[in-house]
């Protein structure tokens, strides 16, 4: 009798099958062989093992049709964008970061990626209010939260208030999981799957993989794990053990994933990217824990993160991941070079060079990008070295960000024109800002509507921006996620966030009597860019999807549409709801930048962390790059004015704002620092003041003084604040050698009580507490350490009063403040 084994072996032969394939069948079916023996006849093995094996091939055979289906319409949908595009090689680059731009209505990635991510976390918004991360950077009701856990892998607590959040997680995932497989995904449901790991590959690597499987071979549930290469389950039964060589070469396969990330199974090739996000989902899904306890057991040792942060980046790895397939397919990296040879192929038909390269730069940009958002550019070259580093910026941001609330006095400027383009009171958004801070109720309204906190979801404590992501973990993160808590700066940020959409949904739900085209020129443009039709605006006025505050306010909210809507099916709903998000979430990027993708791209590039030139560039970006992104969304903005006037309009609107209060900014600082403010009768002043306004205001100490106010050169500062730091330390270890050449008295004291003023996480920098740190802490240090303090601390002030005009009103060296700032200095010396 012919065996299944003959039959591939034929088909191989015949040229019908793919040799790597079929010697994978075989394999495959000689393993189920194997397996079926042990409790049925040979025969009745072999029948049983090529059943099985048609069933697992026939369901392959069904997911790719799916998704070679999502590919074509992917490919007609980028094709369609490209060749539309007034101009193809920015619409490559508006596919991954999209800038409503006049020409270009497609779908951002980014845009899409901060939707969902959006309501995801309107949809988690009681656990966010319960569980998320508290001052410490801890979570709150950390016992509720494990219960939460615990329930989620379906073991019964008995805490009502865990099981019916968990609930609500469960439809969240459930949702993105379905989103992922609209798009080409092949993820199919397991119940009570749980949280996702973060396998730490270091802690990995450091037990071995022999204690490794040890320690996780009695936590995982072998009877809920299926064997790919059989399509079976491990173990017959619930509580079952598997046949433990199948068990070790398993365990062995997913060690070496981890561990290698993913190169363990790789063939160099010239292929570019590598698996297709529509396969990798599932990978993440082949361990299944027994129970919560097994998955917290593990966790404390084995894991890269917190339970809560677990849970939130696994949803919102899936809200991007969702983001790039819906945009560009089940394979991204594939649909951007789709994109970039439609519009390479535009480009030289025109015969014009000037397009060809523009067409090749922004297709270059747009891949760097797009590796900054997928997270291939954060893969390290080196993992130690990129865990250091990345810890160091995170030990900076707790060293330079406490008193960066002070700064943000300037987002009112940018608040101000984003909400007037698109027709919104500015003075009405400051004054839901300041009812969301006083009001608790205010803030469940708005979470209600669907508008969260949210850095309440964000892991990494909202620094992200300034500094873009930061990888570090532990106790450097939780540093600058307690600094930017602490001092204030991400509830404020958070309050502006809120309050901008808030006003956004009340302007829409104002025009709701009127037609699409009746409804005001530039929120009509807002939502026209983002592919809002007339039919569209027709199901979101609807009376019965608007949401109604307590107050009796009307707003049009997408996560309200969402949940409330019944006309359309649920798939073409959360399109048109996450269309309607994107519009407002890109307006909201006006009104409060943060670190763009394409400004991250364009000064690091695709460098990685843990190499030379990668560690070089993310320590540069740092503050700097927030600049360069309000510098290119306000730039964009002003070309896209009709006339020279409105253009010119446009610039005063934007540039006086930010200078003034740039200026208040400059005045707001120096009293923080102990000084008084400074005379506004100077340029120095108004050229610092400027430089405050665009968020670059460490280089405004150089038309002042001749070092920043971090105590380094230019140089320094350029090379960013981890060079900083390298030129204090090395300051500190060279100030002996450096006494010896010039032939003064050594000193050193006084570099240690200078390294430790400026240098101290949290206490250095944090606004309300900074001079009281330096006057009663460092001052005392120094006076202890150095025996001409004194004389340092009035040649300080001599200092101070040369480069900046202004004396203090808390003395240097003593323990209580001489008096209040002078506020008259501002008008300078009245002599």
């Amino acid at each position: 009798m012919t065996s299944m084994h003959d039959c591939i072996q034929r088909a191989v032969d015949a040229g019908g099958l793919n040799p790597q394939h079929g010697r994978a069948a075989q394999a495959a079916y000689a393993q189920l062989v194997k397996r079926y023996s042990t409790i049925m006849s040979p025969a009745q093995a072999e029948a049983a093992a090529a059943q099985t094996l048609q069933e697992v091939t026939r369901k392959a055979a069904r997911s790719r049709a799916h998704k070679v289906l999502n590919e074509l319409q992917a490919a007609k949908r980028i094709m369609n964008q490209i060749n539309t595009a007034d101009d193809p090689g920015r619409a490559i680059r508006d596919m991954i970061e999209g800038h409503t731009r006049e020409g270009y209505q497609g779908e951002s990635v980014r845009g899409l990626m901060e939707a969902y991510t959006d309501s995801i976390n309107a949809g988690l918004a009681e656990v966010l209010e319960k569980h998320g991360l508290n001052v410490a950077g801890s979570v709150r009701d950390r016992a509720g939260f494990e219960n939460l856990i615990r329930e989620l892998h379906g073991q019964s607590t008995g805490d009502a208030s865990a099981h019916g959040l968990a609930d609500a997680v469960r439809y969240q995932q459930k949702r993105m999981r379905q989103l992922f497989n609209a798009h080409g995904g092949d993820v199919g449901e397991i119940a009570d799957y749980g949280v996702p790991h973060a396998h730490s590959a270091e802690m990995l690597i450091k037990h071995g993989f022999d204690q490794w499987a040890r320690d996780i071979t009695p936590l995982l549930d072998w009877n809920r794990m299926i064997d790919l290469s059989t399509g079976q389950p491990f173990a017959a039964a619930p509580g079952g053990m598997p046949n433990p060589a199948d068990a070790q070469q398993f365990l062995r396969d997913v060690y070496n994933g981890i561990t290698t990330r993913g190169w363990d199974d790789k063939t160099p090739s010239q292929q570019a990217g590598g698996t297709a996000l529509y396969n990798q989902r599932a990978d993440h899904r082949v361990l299944h824990f027994s129970d919560g306890d097994a998955w917290l057991n593990y966790n404390r040792t084995y894991g890269a993160a917190d339970p809560f942060s677990a849970m939130m980046n696994g949803l919102h790895g899936l809200a991007r991941d969702v983001a790039m397939m819906r945009v560009l397919g089940p394979n991204p990296r594939g649909g951007l070079e789709l994109a970039y040879q439609v519009a390479k192929k535009r480009a030289e038909n025109s015969s014009d060079p000037t397009v060809v390269h523009r067409v090749d730069a922004q297709a270059k940009l747009a891949k760097v990008m797009l590796g900054a958002i997928d997270g291939s550019n954060n893969v390290p070259e080196h993992a130690g070295m990129a865990a250091f580093f990345s810890g160091t910026r995170a030990v900076l941001s707790s060293i330079q960000l406490g008193s960066a609330v002070v700064s943000s006095v300037t987002d009112a400027a940018t608040m101000r024109v984003a909400a007037k383009a698109i027709g919104l009171n500015p003075s009405n958004v400051m004054t839901r800002t300041m009812s969301l801070t006083m009001s608790g109720l205010s803030r469940r309204d708005a979470a209600r509507l669907g508008y969260v906190a949210q850095t309440l979801g964000e892991a990494g404590g909202g620094s992200a921006r300034y500094f873009g992501d930061l990888l570090g973990s532990g106790l450097p993160s939780r540093l600058s996620g307690f600094t930017l808590r602490a001092s204030g700066l991400n509830f404020i940020t958070d309050m502006r966030r809120l309050a901008f959409q808030m006003e956004a949904s009340a302007k829409m739900a104002s025009q709701a009597d009127l037609s699409f085209a009746q409804i005001e020129p530039n929120l009509r443009r807002m939502l026209e860019k983002r592919g809002i039709t007339s039919a569209d605006w027709d199901l979101l006025r609807d009376p019965a999807v608007r949401f109604t505050a307590q107050d009796g306010s009307d707003f049009i909210s997408a996560q309200w549409f969402l949940e409330h809507q019944t006309a359309l099916p649920r798939m073409e709903a959360e399109g048109l709801a996450m269309r309607l998000q994107m519009a407002v979430r890109e307006e909201l990027e006006y009104a409060l930048p943060s670190m763009s993708v394409e400004g991250r791209a364009r000064m690091q590039g695709d460098t990685k962390p843990g190499s030379f030139p990668g560690e070089l560039l993310r320590s540069s970006m740092s503050y700097k790059g927030y600049p360069l992104s309000v510098m290119l969304s306000q730039y964009r903005r002003f070309l896209q004015q009709p006339t020279p006037m409105a253009k010119a309009a446009y610039a005063a609107n934007i540039l006086i704002p930010l200078t003034l209060l740039g200026g208040v900014a400059v005045q707001l600082k120096e009293i923080v620092k102990g000084n008084d403010p400074r005379p506004m009768d100077e340029p120095k002043f108004w050229m610092a003041a400027t430089f405050q306004g665009g968020g670059l205001g460490i280089f405004g100490d150089f038309f002042a003084a001749e070092a920043s106010r971090a105590g380094g050169g230019l140089g320094e500062t350029l090379a960013g604040p981890v060079v900083g730091l390298a030129g204090d330390a090395i300051r500190l270890g060279a100030a002996p050698v450096q006494a010896a050449v010039e032939g003064k008295p050594m000193n050193w004291g006084r570099a240690v009580a200078r390294f430790q003023r400026n240098n101290t996480p949290v206490a250095s920098s944090m606004w309300y507490a900074r001079t009281a740190f330096s006057r009663i802490v460092s001052d005392n240090i120094q006076r202890f350490l150095d025996p001409e303090a004194e004389d340092d601390f009035r040649r300080r002030a001599r200092q101070q009063q040369k480069d900046y005009g202004s004396d203090a009103w808390w003395g240097l060296g003593r323990s209580a403040p001489d008096r209040a700032p002078d506020l008259s200095n501002v008008l300078g010396d009245p002599r």
